[in-house]
C-alpha cells in the first residue's frame, strides 16, 4: 500500500495511457474487420486476422485491468464504510 501511495500519479498516468492505446487499437480493429470483407488473398487475410487477434488481446487485457481496478476501489470504499459504521 505504501508503494501505491507514493507512486499513485505515475500509475494513474500509465492507466490513462493504456486506455488511450486500447481505444486506438479498438478503432483499428474495426478497420481491420471492414478490410477483411473485401480482401481475397489468403496471406493478407491471415495477416489481418493475426493483427486483429493481437489488438483484441490487448483491448481485453486493458478491460480486465479497468474492471479489476473498479472492483478494488469498490472494495476499498466498502472497507472504509464498514470501519466508519463500527465506530
Amino acid at each position: 500500500m505504501d508503494l501505491l501511495k507514493k507512486y499513485w500519479i505515475f500509475l494513474f498516468i500509465a492507466l490513462i495511457g493504456s486506455n488511450c492505446v486500447g481505444f486506438y487499437l479498438l478503432w483499428e480493429s474495426v478497420g481491420i474487420s471492414d478490410a477483411l470483407e473485401h480482401v481475397e488473398s489468403e496471406t493478407v487475410i491471415r495477416k489481418l486476422k493475426q493483427k486483429d487477434f493481437l489488438y483484441t488481446l490487448f483491448v481485453d487485457a486493458v478491460l480486465i485491468l479497468d474492471f479489476s481496478l473498479i472492483l478494488f476501489l469498490l472494495f476499498m470504499a466498502g472497507r472504509k464504510i464498514v470501519k466508519l459504521i463500527k465506530k
